[in-house]
């Protein structure tokens, strides 16, 4: 009898295990879609399965700086090795040299959800040590065109980073990363400023009060891409900085391109800078 007994406790027991298993398989559904987190690292679709590995080194830098990157490619200072396909546009991945190793630069897709994709199969391809440089729009009254700015956090106002990271307000970019970047502008004599980004999905609803209430929270620069690229790098476990300058000015009136587009030296300057950067990661 207490054979048997204990036969239907290890029964039920199983029979509990298992609904458990089972109810962990589904997202509880919450107020917001976006915030039904999923810590399950199985997708249905896989970077790993559907990008070629590629024998490339561990260092790569992403620059929004299209221009800078003919620049280098007219010089003959880049072979391709890999390409980033999209349904609207593909984008070359090129190795070069820097002292005396081998280092990718690729062109960054615009937003969060085409940076999240690349970033994935860039690390599926095999790169593991990223910097990311662009520009980004500031928010506060004092920063020239062109001043360099190290993103420590960034306000998650995108939504590719809430299906990465578990629903915050803010995502932290990785230490070493900051630390190696402080280093160099230190070493180098270098003026930045560490600051918090703000980054978001619609650049056409950069409202005055939105714009207030990011600066109250700290925020000196507002762009598209940062949680994201902090959030995939985070889940993937590989390493990830971002140097921002300073661009258009949302702190007046008025919005001011301050022609930011144009800064080619500037440009030139933080693409070579964050390729010897990327080296020391």
């Amino acid at each position: 009898m207490e054979k048997e007994i204990n036969e239907r406790k290890i029964k039920e027991e199983k029979i509990k295990e298992e609904k458990i298993k089972e109810e962990k398989k589904y997202v509880l559904k919450k107020e917001l879609p976006i915030l039904e987190y999923d810590p399950n690292p199985i997708a249905k679709i896989d970077p790993f399965k559907l990008t070629l590995k590629t024998d490339v080194s561990e260092y790569c830098v992403i620059t929004f700086f299209g221009d800078i990157i003919d620049e280098m490619l007219q010089s003959n200072r880049l072979k391709q090795v890999a390409t980033f396909y999209t349904a609207t546009v593909n984008l070359p991945i090129y190795e070069t040299r820097c002292n005396g190793k081998s280092i990718a630069i690729v062109q960054g897709f615009l937003g969060a959800a085409g940076s999240a994709a690349l970033l994935e199969e860039l690390i599926a391809m095999g790169f593991k040590k990223f910097i990311v440089c662009g520009a980004a729009g500031v928010l506060q009254k004092g920063i020239q065109v062109g001043h360099l700015i190290v993103p420590y956090s960034a306000v998650r106002d995108e939504g590719v980073s809430y299906h990465y990271v578990e629903p915050a307000r803010e995502i932290e970019c990785n230490e070493h990363a900051i630390s190696t970047i402080e280093k160099i502008f230190n070493n180098e004599n270098i003026p930045y400023i560490k600051a918090k980004t703000w980054t978001t999905d619609a650049f056409y609803r950069e409202t005055e009060d939105k714009i207030a209430l990011r600066v109250s929270e700290g925020c000196v620069s507002v762009e598209m891409e940062a949680a994201a690229f902090f959030a995939v790098s985070r889940f993937r476990n590989v390493v990830l900085g971002q140097i921002l300058f300073g661009g258009d000015d949302l702190s007046g009136v008025e919005w001011d391109s301050r022609q930011w587009t144009s800064r080619d030296e500037i440009k030139r300057g933080l693409v070579e800078l964050s390729l010897k950067t990327c080296m020391e990661l």
